[in-house]
């Protein structure tokens, strides 16, 4: 699902500290500078028409030079598809590549195509959100040597490992445990964990947990459903389960996340304001001036 979208010149009048999202940000600059920070107090080192790829469990912020603008797209998604999201974490959490002026077209034909479907979404906005996602991961991944080396793997063991997670979460509200889900695909649970391990480089268990989180999220942001039914529909035994796992993960609970998303909406914020903080881990940290 598009949670956040923004494009065009920016200008930041306060420094910018450095907090994770809850979301994967996808962030380009096409015209001027900026320097992404890592850590407060940082020295900035500034780039160019350059499009980045932030997973949600990455500390950043932006900075631009202090006294120019420059102009971003900046658009965030609650979940990226595979192989693109195992690439990003396997890197430490980011990836970033130049842009040409063929790339940074493409990139505006994109914000272009989706500020409609985030202003004034309706029923059919969430399928132009996944075809413009699957746009941007193939921007980004263009060229890119993890993208373009040849398969290793027999493909029965990557169909298995698809069906797996398609079989789970599709049973997601009774919460399988690993053994049911190999008897489904008609393997037994340690070859599942080798193929996991193989295809994926992690456990059943731990992306078990990435697809009930990702569901829980999507319930959150389109639903009024309680945090109890979001719960059971996951497949958690009860409100205060889902709540621990999901700031185990994003360090704040699901009612910050919801509530700061439901502001952005049924909250305008003033002249000259700037909503970066819907995500942040840190109270209070909605918007600065921009």
């Amino acid at each position: 699902m598009l949670r956040y979208f923004a494009n065009g010149r920016i200008h930041w009048k306060e420094r910018m500290r450095c907090n994770t999202r809850t979301n994967w940000e996808f962030y380009a600059v096409t015209d001027g500078r900026c320097a992404v920070s890592f850590r407060d107090g940082d020295k900035p080192v500034f780039q160019e028409r350059t499009f980045w790829l932030f997973a949600p469990e990455s500390p950043h912020a932006w900075l631009d030079d202090g006294r120019h603008s420059y102009r971003r797209l900046s658009i965030h998604f609650s979940s990226v598809p595979y192989p693109l999201d195992e690439i990003v974490r396997a890197r430490g959490g980011w990836i970033s590549r130049p842009l040409d002026d063929a790339a940074i077209r493409r990139l505006e034909t994109i914000a272009t195509a989706l500020e409609p479907h985030f202003c004034n979404p309706v029923v059919a906005s969430p399928l132009h959100h996944q075809r413009h996602l699957m746009d941007l991961c193939l921007l980004l991944l263009e060229n890119d040597p993890s993208a373009t080396q040849p398969l290793t793997l027999t493909d029965v063991a990557s169909f298995r490992v698809e069906r797996a997670l398609s079989w789970y979460a599709e049973h997601l509200q009774r919460h399988p445990s690993v053994k049911e889900v190999a008897d489904a695909i008609h393997v037994s649970p340690s070859h599942l964990r080798r193929l996991f391990a193989e295809v994926r480089q992690a456990s059943p268990k731990e992306l078990f947990r990435r697809v009930r989180l990702d569901k829980a999220q999507d319930l959150l942001g389109r639903t009024n459903l309680t945090l109890d039914e979001v719960a059971r529909a996951c497949g958690y035994t009860g409100a205060s389960h889902f709540c621990r796992e999901f700031k185990a993960v994003h360090r704040f609970t699901p009612s910050t996340w919801r509530r700061r998303l439901i502001d952005r909406f049924i909250k305008p914020l003033p002249a000259g304001i700037v909503p970066v903080r819907e995500f942040s881990a840190r109270p209070g940290e909605r918007a600065m001036r921009a």
